[in-house]
């Protein structure tokens, strides 16, 4: 386990849209006794292989103790601390089985949240010896000490940017909801909402602002009123929360999403209802799921053999467009028909205009030419981030 460099993105949000400086970020880690000061310093300086530079700072009543660290590879100091854990503090896990926490604070460096956040994660752990839960402050979620390992401590693929914030679904009038991010802040970006959005199309208004929060971090919002392309034939503005006059307890900046000219943002999550128009992802995000589709090829062809001919298993192959074209490079679906390796699958859609692709053409398909993979169970799709799932059916035919 080691701290991850930053990603470079020259590109930042337009000043509209810029938190500066980002919102801190709070990060908890349970344990099962009290961490001195001293030994979480010395354990914090074995982790990362260096010295690190500590000023004791006055403890506030409710923690044991704080401290100021300046990290090498760190750009601002780090505060951690020690505390003990509440009765109220609703996490779920009896007080006796794990009673202490300790944290850290810090911001995220706008060109690379995720990175930063990640490191401070791994400071963090370093620093504790032990994790029973980790738990997000500013997004409430709550990690177990597995968890915290799989997702983030080991030299696998990354964990999703999402983990960065959480995206709120709050009823402003019967049947009328607005959709919002929380956690940007952090990142130095403005939080995502859509608003009056009904119940019909809660999932449409989910995909647009984790769709938008994503492509956010690797790509620069323009300016208030102007227009942003978000996926082919998908076109959108923004509009300060200031202009679209809501709550004035709304946190500030938010960009709020609409159609082109419009008031809400209905045509957009129409067309995201239907089967023809898809978002873009962001670079991070496919080069993720790509790593983690062919890492996990095999257990996902295994489970094909078994199941193919009564669970739908499709696999997505990039069609990159001609050299010299301004156009889109499409992911493409296709549904596997025989279950060796290379598979051979059936293209269930071709992009407009596309040569020599035709629906129902087969395809000998293997690990290299994927960009993910995804497995229709009763529940609902599991694509490579739940291919623990897979294996356990497996085991269990």
């Amino acid at each position: 386990m080691a701290l991850l460099p930053l990603f470079d993105i020259s590109h930042l949000p337009d000043a509209a849209w810029m938190v500066d400086p980002p919102a801190p970020t709070g990060l908890l880690i349970g344990t099962s006794e009290l961490i001195p000061a001293e030994e979480a310093m010395h354990a914090l300086a074995d982790f990362i292989g260096e010295a690190v530079e500590v000023a004791y700072l006055d403890t506030p009543p409710h923690q044991q103790w704080l401290a100021q660290v300046m990290v090498p590879g760190i750009s601002t100091p780090l505060l951690f601390f020690a505390a003990a854990r509440t009765d109220d503090d609703g996490l779920g896990i009896p007080l006796t089985d794990c009673p202490c926490l300790i944290g850290i604070e810090g911001l995220l460096h706008p060109a690379d949240p995720l990175t930063v956040y990640i490191n401070l994660l791994r400071l963090l752990a370093g620093a504790a010896g032990e994790a029973h839960f980790a738990w997000d402050v500013v997004t409430n979620r709550v990690l177990s000490g597995d968890g915290l390992t799989e997702a983030f401590l080991g030299d696998g693929v990354e964990p999703p940017d999402r983990v960065l914030w959480v995206t709120e679904a709050l009823e402003t009038s019967p049947d009328c909801w607005r959709f919002q991010t929380r956690g940007l802040h952090r990142c130095g970006r403005a939080e995502i909402a859509v608003t009056d959005v009904p119940q019909s199309l809660h999932q449409q208004a989910l995909m647009l602002v984790d769709g938008v929060a994503s492509l956010c971090l690797e790509q620069p919002l323009p300016a208030p009123g102007q227009i942003i392309q978000i996926g082919t034939g998908l076109e959108i503005q923004l509009e300060t929360a200031e202009n679209c006059q809501l709550d004035p307890d709304i946190e500030t900046p938010t960009a709020v999403l609409r159609d082109r000219g419009g008031t809400d943002a209905s045509g957009t999550l129409q067309a995201l209802s239907g089967s023809q128009l898809s978002m873009y992802r962001s670079t991070r995000c496919m080069a993720r799921e790509t790593k983690q589709a062919q890492t996990s090829w095999k257990t996902f062809t295994a489970f094909c053999r078994q199941f193919c001919d009564s669970i739908d298993c499709l696999v997505q192959i990039p069609f990159v467009p001609p050299e010299g074209t301004d156009e889109d490079t499409h992911h493409l679906w296709l549904k596997v028909v025989q279950a060796n390796d290379p598979v051979v699958a059936e293209l269930l859609h071709a992009p407009p205009g596309s040569e020599g692709l035709s629906i129902g053409d087969r395809h000998d398909v293997n690990a290299e030419m994927i960009s993910s993979w995804c497995v229709m169970l009763p529940e609902g799709p599991h694509g490579p981030d739940g291919v623990n799932e897979l294996a356990r059916r497996m085991d269990l035919s």
